[in-house]
């Protein structure tokens, strides 16, 4: 019998395997850049890998740690909350705002984002220490309120976070402005003329100037 091996969760020192340590990141709080977003087959179905590289945190030691995550998109049990999650993050890069997001929910539509646009883009998370539910000796990094705790780099929430300015000022362009309510004064047809062009990427263009 053969078995296809994935090294996704192994620590980059194999040695560390039995304690879950290794090179993982501190608990704690900052920006990251979105490294890679892969698709991949498991057990509940299609998944994705983040993989998130730190570049400024509240603990020192940490530049360049990765953090890992897995986001089970088509889990239909509801456990781990994917679309909540992929809703989050999508908001926090800047693919799309909470505008976008009120105006489709009562629109009932399903849009579909290209969501390899996330790679290299910045955002704000928190990462927590959790303790394995079957064992106790093991903890492990995760990003915090179930998965939630990714923010935009405008966001108010994150104001006084650990953030590299250098990355802030190259791809700020890129993810946009935080929108957290609609815009006021929109009037009902400029509704409706944004709800005919459908989700879109305004910040696309600048994808390979940063």
């Amino acid at each position: 019998m053969t078995i296809d091996f994935s090294f996704d969760l192994i620590p980059d020192d194999p040695t560390k395997i039995q304690d879950g340590s290794g090179n993982r990141p501190d608990p704690g709080k900052g920006m990251v850049i979105i490294n890679k977003f892969d698709e991949y087959g498991a057990v509940n179905g299609t998944a994705h890998l983040l993989e998130l590289e730190i570049v400024a945190w509240d603990k020192p030691g940490n530049e360049t740690k990765i953090q890992k995550e897995h986001i089970f998109a088509n889990d239909k049990s509801g456990k781990g909350f994917p679309m909540k999650r992929l809703t989050c993050l999508a908001m926090a890069a800047g693919l799309f705002n909470a505008n976008d997001v009120k105006r489709w929910k009562a629109e009932g539509a399903q849009p579909q984002m290209d969501m390899t646009k996330l790679v290299g883009r910045p955002i704000m998370v928190q990462l927590v220490e959790e303790p394995d539910s079957k064992d106790a000796t093991k903890t492990y990094i995760n990003i915090g309120n179930i998965g939630l705790a990714m923010y935009h780099i405008k966001d108010p929430r994150v104001k006084g976070w650990p953030v590299n300015q250098t990355i802030f000022n190259a791809r700020a362009a890129l993810v946009g402005e935080w929108i957290a309510e609609p815009k006021a004064g929109e009037t009902k047809a400029a509704q409706a003329a944004a709800a005919k062009t459908g989700p879109t990427d305004p910040f696309a263009a600048l994808a390979g100037n940063v």
